[in-house]
């Protein structure tokens, strides 16, 4: 299925797609597993604010 966003995140797959896409799939996943503060430093660190959607499959209960 198509996702109008930079960064698709379907659970165990994760894709980007354009020229900056890699920077936001790199702070996607940081924020992913080490949270929104570490994601905020990165940016920081590498003077790129993130801003490309991000499609993420919602949680499923267990």
């Amino acid at each position: 299925m198509l996702k109008n966003a930079r960064v698709v995140d379907d659970g165990d797959l994760v894709t980007a797609g354009g020229i900056t896409s890699g920077l936001e799939l790199a702070l996607w996943l940081v924020r992913r597993e080490l949270g929104a503060d570490a994601a905020t430093g990165l940016e920081t660190m590498l003077e790129y604010e993130a801003r490309g959607a991000v499609w993420s499959r919602p949680a499923t209960p267990r």
